[in-house]
């Protein structure tokens, strides 16, 4: 399939796009804030390689927002079950949203709880409850997340452990996010229990694309209060559907603002590094270690200036002892380019100066521009260039990406180490 060809009418809108084989069985579903820009990434496919020698036709379906484009991938995905999204789910890439039930315990009432996992199956002792529905899978965590902050303002529900009980409210109900009476000994009457289940009713519906249907019902409990005379309950369903509908409405037009300035950054870097074309796919690695002991390696990427989380990757130092950061890098990187199924980026980025970027030149070999950044100098390194670029003098959006990328590899490097060291510790 010429992809070029295919996309001559893609929007630039959000929305979520299908392959199919040449016998109409649907191969993959994707999702994305700009439709146009994600699909043109597909004539560099990389991982995708093998889908794309099997795909036929694509079509697109387009979103008024890029939360809408994540629920309804969920859904299509969820329906057609298609085998190269199987093929990708496994612990790192895929999300559920877990519900457990309402029931009583020592006579007392224990409220629906909601929470993310990533294996529904196996939540069976979760200290928020064990859950019986799940909706999913999602694809990008940091969305799901965000649209459940957005929806518990909405629609407050608890998040604390089943077996926690307070004397008095907790904090999140004196923000707002929580009823209160769900984890706290507070009286509560049968209508307050019936409201929260309402909210968890709602939040369902809006996870599984029945939104339209939620604000139908919603509109027509709040006519139905007004004409009661019932207008504090009338106003309160009135703010909810004003928060639906803010939640889907201002989703495209912050989208927007971020990309208008990822796409000045990248326009700026590829100027100040003399690369040949926009650094479309950036890789950025970091190193961490405890003085030189359970020493690994993260691998960051970014995709038209935003995070790909489902692109990430760890490394455990292997060859490397004691502490020698510049030789970790050179073998972290030469692992990497042995993996051919990863698609190659336009730019690599290191943590560190002068020598760590020759470590990450050696292992390269000029096959890849190439940067550092050293942290504590607030410098950006780059081969051939003699002074390094002070990160502060550059212009504000290609400052805010390169310390993006910067942080971004400095916490996924860390939270792994030290998530490798306790259960290096708990096995002594």
């Amino acid at each position: 399939m010429d992809i070029k060809k295919a996309l001559k009418n893609a929007p630039s809108d959000p929305g979520v796009y299908i392959f199919k084989n040449r016998a109409g069985k649907t191969l993959y579903i994707g999702k994305a804030a700009n439709l146009r820009a994600r699909l043109y990434s597909y004539a560099n496919p990389g991982w995708k390689k093998n889908m794309l020698s099997k795909a036929h036709s694509i079509s697109w379906e387009v979103l008024s927002s890029d939360i809408e484009a994540l629920i309804r991938e969920s859904e299509l995905v969820k329906k057609f079950k298609p085998h190269f999204n199987i093929l990708l789910r496994d612990d790192k890439n895929y999300f559920f949203v877990a519900f457990t039930p309402a029931r009583q315990q020592g006579g007392k009432d224990i409220f629906p709880r909601v929470f993310l996992t990533h294996q529904p199956s196996l939540d069976v002792g979760h200290p928020r409850g064990r859950p019986t529905s799940f909706i999913g899978p999602f694809t990008d965590g940091e969305s799901i997340k965000r649209v459940l902050r957005l929806l518990r303002r909405a629609f407050p529900y608890c998040t604390c452990p089943v077996t926690s009980r307070h004397r008095r409210k907790c904090v999140n109900a004196e923000i707002g996010k929580c009823l209160g009476f769900c984890c706290a000994d507070i009286k509560y009457t049968r209508q307050d229990s019936k409201n929260y289940q309402a909210n968890i009713t709602a939040i369902k519906k809006v996870l599984s694309g029945k939104t339209k249907q939620l604000e139908r019902n919603l509109l027509k409990k709040m006519s139905a209060l007004a004409y009661a005379k019932k207008y504090e309950k009338a106003a309160n369903l009135r703010d909810q559907i004003s928060s639906l509908e803010r939640i889907f409405q201002h989703s495209p037009y912050l989208k927007k603002d971020i990309s208008k300035d990822r796409n000045k950054a990248l326009n700026a870097l590829k100027d100040l590094l003399h690369l040949s074309k926009i650094p479309e796919r950036i890789e950025c690695y970091d190193i961490s270690h405890h003085q030189g002991d359970t020493s690994v390696a993260s691998m960051v990427v970014f995709e038209d200036g935003m995070p790909a989380k489902s692109e990430y990757r760890k490394f455990i130092i292997r060859h490397v002892t004691g502490i020698n950061d510049p030789a970790m890098l050179h073998e972290v990187l030469s692992r990497r380019l042995t993996h051919r199924e990863w698609q190659l980026p336009n730019l690599i980025i290191v943590d560190g100066g002068k020598t760590q970027l020759g470590a990450a030149r050696l292992a390269i070999r000029d096959r890849i521009p190439l940067a550092s950044i050293a942290k504590r100098e607030e410098e950006l390194y780059v081969p051939g260039i003699k002074m390094p670029f002070k990160l502060k003098a550059l212009p504000p959006p290609l400052l805010h990406l390169i310390t993006h990328l910067r942080d971004e590899a400095h916490r996924f490097a860390i939270s792994f180490h030290r998530k490798r060291r306790l259960r290096l510790v708990m096995k002594r």
